[in-house]
């Protein structure tokens, strides 16, 4: 996993820089919702202070009401474009990778082949490569966005009340430090679960691919005692 991410910046240009007009638009699409969810606490600030004002006017509060319910469908609609683009980009990135990663495998030597059961790579070659295209997906939609988001909330707090922007900030770097710790903790377990998967899925594969001569050897309570053990250590 640690080789998976310091790989990752070369495999976002191989795989990523041939979609680079898409990316361009959920980069885009992404900053204008950031700053749309920036904008609608100030109009919805705005109308509470003239609703609360002296010269209240139903008028002007009407059309802060409308500017207020607009840019929140703006906002969702970008939302939903660019978690569309996302997935566009991380599916059509991954499905390259797991032609790449087939290709591979095809021309290894047999001794890799009789290591390794046919429902084990299926798992590991399509598996892993779905887990890295959410990975994509989520990368770019929450993570990225959030930081987006995290970074404008700071900079409008410092710009409103700078105590409150210190408070926010220190908070916001411990946070941020205690979850880049934390992720090495993960890590050992997460690689045990993608290889649980894989171990599973093989059994699986091999024992669909032997039914008759299961049943007509008599180990069908073997073989289902076999699959807890991997189910057993899976769900683990």
């Amino acid at each position: 996993m640690r080789t998976l991410f310091r790989k990752l910046p070369a495999m976002l240009v191989v795989y990523v820089r041939p979609q680079w007009r898409l990316v361009a638009v959920l980069a885009l699409a992404l900053m204008a919702g950031t700053g749309l969810q920036l904008v609608n606490p100030w109009v919805l600030r705005r109308f509470i202070d003239v609703a609360t004002g002296p010269a209240a006017s139903a008028g002007l509060l009407t059309e802060i009401a409308l500017l207020f319910i607009g840019i929140a469908l703006a906002q969702q609609a970008l939302t939903v474009g660019a978690t569309y683009l996302s997935l566009r980009v991380g599916w059509t990135a991954t499905n390259a990778l797991r032609l790449d990663l087939a290709r591979h495998c095809l021309l290894l030597d047999l001794s890799f082949h009789k290591a390794r059961t046919p429902g084990e790579l299926i798992e590991r070659i399509d598996g892993d490569a779905t887990a890295l295209a959410n990975f994509f997906s989520l990368f770019s939609v929450k993570i990225f966005g959030n930081a987006l988001l995290l970074v404008g909330v700071l900079v409008v707090m410092w710009l409103t009340d700078w105590r409150a922007g210190l408070i926010l900030t220190l908070f916001a770097v411990l946070v941020l430090a205690t979850l880049s710790r934390l992720h090495a903790v993960a890590i050992p377990h997460w690689k045990r679960a993608r290889q649980a998967a894989a171990e599973l899925y093989g059994f699986v594969e091999e024992r669909l691919a032997g039914t008759i001569d299961i049943r007509a050897n008599g180990a069908s309570t073997y073989v289902l005692r076999r699959l807890t053990c991997f189910t057993r250590e899976r769900f683990h």
